[in-house]
C-alpha cells in the first residue's frame, strides 16, 4: 500500500462504523475513512429500495481522491455497495476487500446461494410492523452457535439490539438512537432488489473473506464472486459465521495487512 492510498470502510446492514473500529486501529493507516451508511447514522437518508443512497454516501467520501487510490473494505451490505460503486467507477479504485459478500442476496433459479424470496419478504414486512423483533432475531444469525458464546458476539448483539446505538454528542441535550428504521427497511428492500451478477467486470485486486458456516450470505456466494472476477482471491474461515473479521479478528487483520502490503 502506498502512502497516497485511501482506505474506506463500510459496515453491514443494521450496524454502523463501530464494527470496523478495531480493524481500523490495527491497520493504523493514515488516510482512512470509516463511514456510516444512510439510515445507519450517515449523512443521507435511505429513502428508496435501491443501493443509490449507499452509493451516494460512498461517492461523497471518495470524491476528489486520486484515481486508483481507493481501497474499499466492506462487510455484507457494505461489501455489496462497494462492489456496485467500483463497477460504476472502476478508475477510482485500487483494490477491494469484501467480507461476507454476495452479488445477489436472494436465492434464484440460477443462484441457489441466497436467501429464500419469501423469507426476505417476510423480514421486510416485519421491519415495517415490528422492527424491534425483526432486528433482534437477525443479529444472532451473524454468528455460529459456538461464536455466540464469545465476548465479541456478545458485544455486537448488546450494541445493536433494538433500539440500537445512540448518539450523545449533538448540540441538543440527551441521547438519540442513530438508526432510522424506515431507512433500514429501505436498505433491506435494496438487498431484495439488487443483482450485480450481470456486470461483474472488474480488473483490480480483490480479497474475498468468507465464513465457511455463514448462513446470511453462504460461502458459495463468495466462491461465485471469486470465480467471476479477474484478480479475486478468497480466504475462507472454515468455522466462522457471517462476521469473521469480528470473531477471528487477529487472523483477519493479519490477512488484511498482508494483502495491503503487496498492493
Amino acid at each position: 500500500m502506498d502512502s497516497g492510498d485511501n482506505l474506506i470502510f463500510v459496515h453491514g446492514w443494521a450496524t454502523d462504523s463501530w464494527v470496523w473500529e478495531d480493524t481500523v486501529r490495527a491497520i493504523g493507516a493514515a488516510n482512512c475513512k470509516n463511514i456510516n451508511l444512510p439510515g445507519h447514522g450517515g449523512g443521507y437518508g435511505w429513502d428508496e429500495p435501491t443501493l443509490a443512497p449507499a452509493l451516494a454516501e460512498i461517492s461523497k467520501n471518495i470524491s476528489g481522491l486520486n484515481e486508483k487510490s481507493v481501497i474499499g473494505i466492506g462487510w455484507s451490505l457494505g461489501a455489496e455497495a462497494l462492489l456496485a460503486s467500483a463497477l460504476e467507477d472502476q478508475k477510482r479504485y485500487k483494490a477491494l476487500v469484501l467480507v461476507g459478500a454476495t452479488p445477489c442476496f436472494l436465492e434464484k433459479e440460477d443462484f441457489p446461494w441466497g436467501q429464500p424470496r419469501a423469507l426476505v419478504k417476510r423480514m421486510i414486512l416485519d421491519m415495517k410492523k415490528e422492527p424491534a423483533g425483526a432486528v433482534n432475531r437477525f443479529y444472532p444469525l451473524n454468528f455460529t452457535a459456538n461464536e455466540l458464546n464469545s465476548k465479541a458476539a456478545e458485544g455486537f448483539i448488546n450494541r445493536y439490539s433494538y433500539p440500537g446505538p445512540v448518539n450523545c454528542s449533538g448540540e441538543a441535550p440527551g441521547c438519540f438512537p442513530i438508526f432510522n428504521y424506515k431507512g433500514l427497511t429501505a436498505a433491506l428492500e435494496a438487498l431484495f432488489n439488487t443483482d450485480l451478477r450481470p456486470n461483474l467486470k472488474l480488473s483490480l485486486p480483490i480479497l474475498l473473506v468468507h465464513g465457511g458456516l455463514d448462513t446470511v450470505c453462504p460461502v458459495d456466494a463468495g466462491k461465485y464472486l471469486a470465480s467471476r472476477m479477474k484478480g479475486a482471491v478468497i480466504e475462507i474461515f472454515e468455522n466462522a459465521g457471517h462476521a469473521p473479521f469480528i470473531t477471528e479478528a487477529e487472523r483477519f487483520q493479519k490477512i488484511l495487512r498482508n494483502f495491503l502490503d503487496i498492493l
